[in-house]
């Protein structure tokens, strides 16, 4: 009977130890250009620079395939080490002290910095890269923030018509609005930042997409608040006022750090929204000591011509500074001014 306990206690032990060392086998390294794949990915370097990205987009398909595969690979041994982290709390105390004394210790989590590489570097490979899409998708619910942030860029990358959001089947871009609707309430910033860039991309979904924003334009982070603006308007134009977008452009406009008012000013121009309210908070603007925040005002003010008495005698004063706006205002005068026939009897 006792001989019987015995073999009942230790064979789930057997088991448990077979598997962990299962786990903990590394996967087949194959060669790469005759080198072990494993040296190609240790040698990526996070925001690498354009001679790293160049090589990988010569290597081609095979190259994406080898990045996606050691994705994969990192990944799953992240859950592997999931696995045991809970399989070890769970068991270790049970054990005598000699033998939880050699487990393999728990350790944070190994392959995080290696995903970081692996999905910038995928994302900076643009359409290129566009085989490795069901990778990125699934990327997009790492547990780590700052690998769903470079996930989503991997969507937008170029933030521009030639997006992969925006030359995705239809089908295909739709099945992952979800997945960005839920990352705009990521608890990580950069995460709900990103999400907001992805989400310019659905204005056939504008009655998704705009609850989801304007609830972002409350956003604890001004530059989340920010992106969320600046897709409202890609969206949905028409419904900015209602959404109270342009307060919130001015306020940020107002921000001390010039790189992100500016954009806020470039923002108020675009909408060509609320002049009553804009078109002061542009014309404060242009006394900013950051003459990348007030030559941005200067630009953006030519697009309220209804204003134009008031924009130019503003204009006029900034065209006086001893710096670059000094251009800026200069030129924005000469446009307005080119417009005048089309203000003349434009009560001030």
């Amino acid at each position: 009977m006792k001989t019987r306990r015995r073999v009942l206690w230790v064979a789930p032990l057997v088991v448990l130890l077979a598997g962990l060392a299962w786990l903990l086998l590394p996967p087949p390294d194959p060669l790469f250009h005759g080198i072990p794949e494993s040296d190609w990915i240790k040698n990526i370097v996070y925001n690498g620079s354009e001679e790293q990205t160049k090589q990988w987009r010569d290597f081609g398909p095979e190259g994406v395939r080898v990045l996606t595969r050691a994705l994969d690979r990192a990944d799953r041994r992240s859950r592997w080490e999931r696995a045991y982290v809970r399989a070890y709390q769970r068991i270790a105390p049970r054990l005598p002290g000699f033998l939880a004394g050699r487990l393999p210790a728990v350790t944070s989590d190994s392959t995080y910095s290696t995903r970081m590489c692996l999905v910038d570097l995928l994302s900076r490979l643009g359409n290129e890269a566009k085989s490795a899409t069901p990778a990125m998708i699934h990327a997009l619910n790492d547990r780590m923030g700052g690998v769903r942030m470079i996930a989503i860029s991997f969507f937008t990358w170029g933030e521009d018509e030639n997006a992969r959001l925006n030359l995705m089947p239809e089908k295909e871009k739709k099945k992952l609005l979800p997945e960005f609707v839920r990352l705009a309430r990521d608890l990580e910033s950069g995460v709900r930042n990103n999400a907001a860039i992805a989400l310019r991309y659905y204005p056939e979904q504008h009655e998704v997409v705009v609850p989801v924003l304007t609830n972002a334009l409350h956003d604890t982070y001004q530059p989340a608040r920010l992106l969320a603006a600046v897709a409202l308007n890609r969206v949905a134009p028409d419904r900015v006022v209602e959404a109270g977008v342009v307060p919130v452009a001015i306020e940020i406009l107002r921000n001390p750090d010039g790189q992100i008012a500016y954009q806020a000013a470039q923002l108020l121009g675009e909408m060509k929204a609320e002049p009553a309210l804009a078109v002061p908070a542009l014309i404060e603007a242009l006394e900013n000591t950051n003459t990348l925040v007030a030559a941005t005002a200067a630009q953006a003010l030519v697009k309220f011509k209804e204003s134009a008495d008031t924009i130019i005698s503003a204009l006029e004063k900034a065209a006086q500074r001893k710096n670059s706006v000094s251009g800026y205002a200069k030129g924005a005068l000469k446009q307005l001014e080119s417009k005048a026939p089309e203000n003349q009897g434009v009560k001030k």
